[in-house]
């Protein structure tokens, strides 16, 4: 299953290595198009249910950054016995890894506004593609402020 997770602090040695793995705990966060999702929205394009993911994971980086400072999601896949629904607080993509997870890097995708310019604008932010080894110059693009 192909999960998206905003940065957290502890992803940071992972990507500056070009680590195309990363090890998920337990309890951690993320956003997919779950069969759930794909039940309660029959007919719908896959690839617009994983836009919707995306952006859902990409709101709540915005939230967790500093005004200067763009947001970045992961892309990752994990088993799907890894994964159980949070919609509670992560709403209708919400899931949470119900295990510790070895989760393989598809890629990267930041923010092209920094977290202030973000908010001010109720448009989906546009997102910067990274391959998954181009985690170093993935970071490189957080902490520079967005157009």
């Amino acid at each position: 299953m192909r999960i998206y997770l905003p940065l957290a602090p502890e992803d940071r040695p992972a990507l500056l290595a070009a680590r195309r793995e990363i090890d998920l705990p337990a309890g951690r966060e993320a956003w997919a198009v779950t069969a759930e999702a794909l039940s309660d929205r029959p007919g719908q394009d896959i690839e617009d249910l994983e836009y919707d993911a995306i952006q859902d994971a990409v709101h709540v980086a915005l939230q967790a950054s500093a005004p200067a400072s763009r947001a970045l999601v992961i892309a990752a896949d994990v088993t799907d016995q890894a994964v159980e629904p949070h919609t509670a607080s992560g709403g209708a993509y919400g899931v949470r890894l119900r295990t510790g997870a070895r989760a393989i890097i598809a890629s990267f995708h930041v923010t092209e506004q920094d977290a202030r310019t973000a908010e001010q604008d109720d448009t989906d932010p546009a997102l910067l593609w990274f391959d998954s080894s181009e985690g170093p110059g993935a970071l490189v693009h957080v902490d520079r402020p967005g157009a």
